[in-house]
């Protein structure tokens, strides 16, 4: 055979080789359904290059990925943050305590500032402040008759004070106070019910009875008191004997005072005298006289007729004028039934905690008197408060 034949069949042959793939291929394509010749294949497209995000008026959610969450950093001690101060309540110029109750007695709680109406001088006044026994500490004197008539009610007195004095909480401040022909200070201001418990012990019966010299004291202690509400509580079984200052004296600084004053009568509403075992009379200093021959610095119990009156307009009158209240006791049921008295003390420290402040800002100028009139807008309600003050 020729070359040139040779080199025509391998040429036939390599053409019906490459053939074979592309007839495969349209008789594949006619079973999908093909007409004619199939397109050749397309590459794939390059992917596009990461580009900068164009703005657009699409609006597009990208959702970022969430950070795992850090343990907080404790601050250190310069970087603290200190709480800032309450505020606290302003004080008023003028403040007023008021008692309220219904016709049965009792105390009635839950009263508002808008259930009030405050008058000075019968002008209706705007109250700036409002507070209630429960929240409105007091600056509270204790004085106590111990002349030698309280002999047999000394250990009344001593029980029931201390009973009251259970109830003196942490901002409170108490003082307290004795006298006979002479008032004498046992106790400064103190919340400590231990040296108050110890200043009882020193209640020791003795000599006369200076009643207004000893209410004049403690109105000039309980007036330095640090606290805007103040209480006086009188203790006496007598009359008045041996005083300086005089009864209209005494009832014209209660009115002027601003403070509460509760009083407790002690002795016989009827008058008269009776026969018991007094202490000697006190010696001018304040000690006790002694009998001729008498060794030691005690003498001995005498025997005497006390007068058993008591004062009971003047106590009245003390407390009516300023929304306080009178105790007249017995004296047969305080000796006879130390309970009398601890009811006494224990319903004026009941009382207290009762009661509401008022505080408004007094359009009077310097210390003169202002008359006070306080309502309650509701029916059936008793009110008790200051008639005026200075």
């Amino acid at each position: 055979m020729r070359m040139g034949n040779r080199i025509g069949l391998l040429l036939v042959i390599l053409l019906a080789l490459g053939n074979v793939p592309r007839a495969l291929a349209q008789g594949k394509a006619q079973q999908q359904g093909w007409q004619g010749p199939r397109p050749a294949p397309q590459q794939p497209a390059p992917l596009p290059a990461l580009q900068a995000p164009v703005p657009s008026g699409k609006q597009v959610l990208e959702i970022a990925p969430h950070p795992q969450p850090s343990t907080p950093e404790l601050p250190s001690q310069q970087s603290v943050i200190t709480p800032s101060p309450q505020p606290v309540k302003v004080r008023p110029s003028q403040l007023v305590t008021v008692t309220v109750t219904d016709l049965d007695g009792r105390y009635v709680p839950g009263l508002r500032p808008e259930d009030f109406v405050l008058y000075e001088e019968d002008m209706p006044q705007t109250i700036t402040y409002f507070n209630t026994g429960q929240d409105e500490p007091v600056s509270l004197g204790f004085i106590v008759d111990t002349s030698g008539s309280m002999f047999n009610k000394i250990v009344s007195a001593r029980r029931a004070l201390r009973r009251f004095l259970d109830t003196v909480r942490p901002q409170d401040e108490v003082f307290l106070e004795a006298f006979n022909q002479r008032p004498v200070l046992l106790q400064d201001f103190t919340d400590s019910r231990a040296l108050l418990l110890q200043a009882t012990t020193q209640l020791q019966p003795a000599g006369g009875t200076a009643l207004y010299d000893a209410i004049l004291d403690g109105l000039r202690r309980v007036q330095q008191g640090r606290r805007q509400k103040k209480a006086l509580i009188v203790l006496t079984d007598g009359l008045d004997v041996n005083s300086e200052a005089s009864r209209s004296q005494t009832i014209d600084a209660i009115r002027h005072s601003g403070v509460i004053v509760y009083t407790i009568g002690v002795g016989n509403p009827e008058g008269g005298s009776r026969v018991v075992g007094v202490a000697p009379t006190m010696g001018p200093l304040g000690s006790p006289l002694m009998g001729r021959g008498r060794i030691g610095p005690y003498p001995t119990t005498q025997v005497a007729r006390v007068d058993e009156s008591v004062d009971s307009p003047t106590l009245q009158a003390l407390s009516d004028e300023t929304g306080g209240k009178y105790f007249l006791l017995n004296t047969a049921d305080v000796i006879g039934n130390g309970m009398v008295l601890d009811q006494a003390t224990q319903a004026i420290s009941d009382e207290l905690r009762q009661q509401y402040s008022l505080g408004y800002k007094s359009p009077l100028k310097g210390d003169v008197y202002r008359s006070i009139r306080i309502e309650v807008r509701r029916d059936g309600l008793k009110v008790r408060t200051h008639k005026g003050t200075g």
